[in-house]
């Protein structure tokens, strides 16, 4: 999330719950992954995963971009 020698760390979040931080595994949650370095991955979606997913990179000023999950069919 901070920049270090002009290096910007990924943060992938939900809500509060810091998923990654650069190639940092931080939940403990198997079904997520990163895929190619930057891309999040959830396998084996279930219902409570719909929601927004925020990708964010700080440099002075947060840059934030948000992904709506919605989970389509049923259970």
């Amino acid at each position: 999330m901070f920049g270090v020698r002009g290096t910007l760390v990924l943060l992938w979040r939900r809500g509060s719950n810091v998923l990654t931080a650069s190639q940092l595994m931080v939940t403990r949650d198997e079904r997520i992954r990163l895929v190619n370095g930057y891309n999040l991955e959830i396998s084996e979606l279930e219902p409570q995963d719909a929601g927004d997913y925020v990708c964010q990179i700080s440099d002075k000023v947060n840059k934030d971009q948000v992904h709506t999950v919605e989970i389509l069919g049923k259970f």
